[in-house]
């Protein structure tokens, strides 16, 4: 169970907006109206192909500790170069952010533009740091296999 007791799921709603993320976040509506707005702006627009994004953020719950993160799918091993690349800067800020070095981004350079790197950047800080991050401390629990993939179809139909 998590730590703070989530509200009730909406009959109407999908595997995002009745994630347990969500419904604990949903204790102060205002505080969850903005996450939605910017996890939508970081995760689904932009340049970067939401494949990219969705191995990033499997590539760290695991790494943040977010049970539920994890549950929504296990880190994929068939990545392109780019994606292989993204996700490996994405463990290295979520282990010590500090110490990213001017040489990690040139070597982000030869795969992304800068507008790219500021919103790879952008990914990694919003979902798989802070989102994974409330969701370990908050405790959320891994969530059954028809919510996963719930959400996998919702991720489907927005690519």
């Amino acid at each position: 169970m998590p730590r703070i007791e989530p509200i009730p799921a909406d009959p109407d709603g999908n595997a995002v907006t009745n994630s347990v993320l969500a419904r604990v976040l949903g204790r102060r509506p205002e505080i969850l109206a903005a996450y939605a707005r910017l996890d939508n702006a970081v995760r689904f627009k932009g340049t970067l192909p939401l494949e990219l994004k969705e191995a990033i953020r499997r590539a760290t719950a695991q790494q943040v500790g977010c049970e539920y993160c994890q549950s929504l799918g296990a880190p994929r091993t068939d990545l392109d170069q780019a994606q292989s690349l993204a996700v490996a800067f994405a463990q290295a800020v979520a282990q010590d952010p500090s110490a990213i070095t001017d040489a990690q981004f040139d070597v982000l350079r030869e795969e992304f533009s800068e507008d790219e790197i500021v919103e790879l950047v952008a990914f990694i800080c919003f979902v798989s740091v802070s989102g994974q991050m409330f969701g370990a401390v908050m405790g959320l629990e891994a969530t059954d296999a028809d919510e996963a993939a719930e959400y996998q179809a919702v991720l489907s139909g927005r690519s």
